[in-house]
């Protein structure tokens, strides 16, 4: 099987092309990106941008992993704030590169979408299943949602082609955005804020998607770790003490932040405050033989360390 990835050079790119390239099954794994990627016996490194993607460069292989997607807070510099600029970037781009993967007789593409797409709200079902209704409340979330029915519409054009989405949450390790790995070590917590907040790690994410990829699965699939806690279990996890701090005043404060560095993160994170985001990952262990290998708390202390 030869496996294609966009975004190769990304956060999770970069724990997902060692596992791919080690996985039974897998002849070959092509690393595609506009920044450079190291290569080796079993990948090859194709330096090019997705706006210059075309079928000829995905013919010949099996599965298209997608990853590729720009964060309002990521890449980009000034154009980070532009909405209509970051929404062509995910949406347009990624529907043209599932039309070239397609054309190109490629048998299965796998799209990284989120859990964002279900909101969070304040009445979200507890625990959520791939059933529930995708309620994006932030433009991440929206053009995630809409990157996902790019797919879909793609999938119908070409019946032969199988479509797969994962959801997976906050995906934290080494890799992961530097916001989401202070948030992880801080002693810091919204106070007063019980929502229950699901999070990933990376290997985890990785080894999901090599499932997908290795059974060519179909459909869409939630993915989290367990169990399922508050931001304030998590800041105060195998510590004496923690610093609430009053939501209002994180809601304020973040969207200065983004304005001045992309490491803030998206504007829109700051909702998580709001609702609950917990998932029901049952379809991914009957259907992909998946279960996370690092529990929450073992996430924490891994990153703590």
């Amino acid at each position: 099987m030869r496996v294609a990835v966009t975004g190769a050079a990304g956060r999770l790119g970069q724990v997902l092309i060692p596992a791919l390239a080690a996985a039974e099954g897998i002849q070959s794994v092509t690393a595609i990106d506009r920044r450079p990627i190291a290569a080796n016996a079993h990948t090859t490194s194709s330096q090019i941008d997705l706006a210059d993607l075309g079928a000829e460069h995905l013919a010949g292989h099996d599965s298209l992993i997608h990853l590729a997607f720009q964060l309002m807070g990521g890449q980009g510099g000034r154009r980070r704030r532009d909405r209509d600029w970051v929404r062509a970037q995910n949406v347009e781009l990624s529907r043209r590169v599932f039309q070239a993967a397609a054309a190109a007789g490629v048998r299965q593409i796998v799209f990284l979408s989120s859990a964002a797409v279900y909101g969070p709200w304040s009445d979200s079902p507890r625990p959520l299943t791939e059933r529930s209704l995708a309620r994006p409340r932030f433009p991440y979330a929206e053009d995630k949602v809409a990157t996902e029915q790019a797919l879909l519409a793609v999938g119908a054009q070409y019946p032969d082609l199988t479509t797969c989405i994962l959801r997976p949450p906050a995906i934290v390790g080494p890799n992961a955005h530097p916001l989401l790995r202070r948030v992880a070590r801080s002693r810091v917590y919204p106070g007063g804020v019980e929502v229950p907040v699901q999070i990933l790690w990376e290997d985890d994410a990785a080894d999901a998607v090599v499932r997908a990829v290795v059974r060519q699965a179909e459909g869409i699939f939630n993915l989290g770790a367990e169990p399922v806690w508050s931001m304030r279990r998590m800041a105060l996890h195998g510590r004496r003490w923690g610093i609430p701090v009053p939501p209002g005043l994180i809601r304020a404060l973040h969207p200065l932040a983004w304005r001045f560095t992309r490491h803030a993160g998206d504007p829109g994170w700051v909702q998580g405050l709001d609702g609950a985001l917990q998932m029901d990952c049952s379809r991914a262990r009957e259907h992909l033989g998946w279960a996370p290998r690092v529990s929450t708390p073992e996430c924490l202390e891994r990153l703590r360390r």
